[in-house]
């Protein structure tokens, strides 16, 4: 009988501690999502390339920091963007 509630405290446990293993790849994320946006480059203005640099370090760094989201939806966002002013 004593088992079972130790069996489910040291789920609970685990459970709590699994996030940290599922940590982002911010590298590499970073350099894919760089590499998705370079061909973009020359079809935008300096301006709007600063931005989407600035947004896409700043979404970089709050990975590197440990913050508790994905940057993915970020740079999914600028990659739209950035694919929607080329096409104009």
């Amino acid at each position: 009988m004593t088992k079972l509630p130790l069996a489910a405290l040291l789920a609970l446990a685990v459970a709590g501690v699994s996030p940290a293993f599922a940590k982002e790849d911010c590298d590499g994320g970073f350099k894919a999502h760089m590499g998705k946006m370079s061909i973009y480059i020359d079809k935008t203005s300096g301006y709007e390339l600063a931005d989407a640099v600035r947004k896409s370090l700043d979404a970089y760094n709050s990975c590197k920091a440990g913050d508790s989201f994905s940057p993915k939806g970020v740079w999914d966002k600028i990659e739209a963007d950035m694919a929607a002013k080329a096409g104009k």
